[in-house]
């Protein structure tokens, strides 16, 4: 086996390998074309990415919207309820229980306004002030609020799975 011949520039020469050239300038230029071509297309993924994010935020925000005013609707039908009682306490002459459930009935109408009115962000707003004002009241309504979930979660699982109403 004999060496190739090396020019004066130290590298072999690529006729002497019997290969065509490896490396020239269109293709130094190509390779600034490839980068172009991944900028480009990461580009392209980093819109998509954003577009379906933005799509996805957009589906929830709706959904969030529609669930508010479903329970703004349900504390409404409470505070319809709360009235009738009240009425029907009035008929029975208990005034106080009636007042009492008069108030109740427009305390729970305005949360029910409330929830109607106003957005997540303000609604989030105002827990966190309420939360900055009034800590224990919040743990508590939350500890209350989880007591209740966990209660409802517990007795739609025993009917879900047929639980106490098929045996014995």
């Amino acid at each position: 086996m004999t060496m190739p011949d090396v020019p004066t520039g130290g590298a072999p020469r690529d006729a002497d390998f019997g290969t065509e050239p490896t490396a020239t300038l269109e293709d130094a230029r190509g390779t600034g074309g490839t980068r172009t071509q991944l900028r480009q297309v990461k580009d392209q993924v980093v819109d998509q990415t954003k577009s379906s994010l933005r799509q996805a935020r957009d589906r929830a925000a709706s959904s969030l919207t529609e669930s508010r005013f479903q329970a703004a609707d349900q504390v409404g039908g409470m505070a319809t309820a709360f009235r009738r009682t009240s009425e029907h306490l009035r008929q029975e002459d208990q005034g106080r229980a009636a007042d009492f459930a008069e108030s109740l009935a427009e305390q729970v109408e305005r949360a029910s306004s409330y929830l109607r009115d106003r957005d997540f962000g303000a609604i989030r707003q105002d827990v966190e002030g309420l939360a900055r004002r009034q800590p224990a009241l919040v743990l508590g309504v939350g500890f209350a609020i989880g007591l209740l979930g966990a209660r409802f979660f517990k007795s739609s699982e025993r009917h879900a799975t047929g639980g106490y109403d098929d045996g014995a």
